[in-house]
């Protein structure tokens, strides 16, 4: 058994390795004006190195947390990429407020699986001696505005994420579709103990 895990750490850490080059590349090449222009349609700091040191932490992380529940990071890698439009069933981008010290760009399916926000909720970002994310963004990756139907099947989607690892008295968080046209903002406040 501890064999086999030290295989798939292995296999994780090539994985991630590999990814964050071809992530980093694609993102150099295109100068991140992919990356700034996300920010701009959701009206944040004109910043795409934070996005881009940001979505990498994210994504380790998420790989991390994949790992613990015996599942192989290879495929959320293949959803991972700097252009949305090299993944075929990316239906959303989830942009997250690092705590105002970085963002952090997640591609998703139009199923709006993949991701544990409660999980991120409370990683360590050591770099930025933060803890989790005070707010997140849901925008469609095809740059259409979000539908009532989808903004209604998201907000159910990110409420039982939530709740099914915080009780009520630990965690308040709120939707708010008119904050930036066309998206979804989340923004989630702890309680304090």
């Amino acid at each position: 058994m501890a064999e086999r895990r030290k295989r798939l750490l292995r296999q994780m850490q090539s994985s991630l390795k590999r990814w964050e080059r071809e992530f980093r590349t694609a993102a150099e090449e295109d100068q991140l004006a992919l990356f700034r222009d996300h920010l701009e349609k959701l009206e944040l700091p004109d910043e795409p190195e934070k996005l881009l040191q940001g979505t990498v932490l994210v994504v380790q992380a998420c790989c991390i947390y994949g790992a613990l529940d015996g599942q192989p990071c290879d495929n959320f890698l293949a959803f991972q990429k700097y252009r949305p439009s090299d993944v075929a069933d990316a239906g959303y981008a989830v942009t997250f407020d690092l705590c105002g010290k970085a963002f952090a760009r997640l591609l998703i399916p139009s199923t709006f699986t993949v991701i544990d926000l409660a999980d991120l909720m409370g990683h360590p970002w050591y770099e930025y001696e933060v803890c989790g994310y005070s707010c997140f963004w849901v925008s469609r990756t095809d740059g259409n505005f979000l539908s009532p139907e989808e903004i209604q099947r998201i907000e159910e989607e990110v409420t039982d994420d939530l709740e099914f690892d915080y009780a009520e008295d630990e965690l308040d968080f709120w939707f708010d579709d008119s904050a930036v046209e066309g998206a979804l903002l989340v923004t989630l406040q702890e309680h304090s103990p």
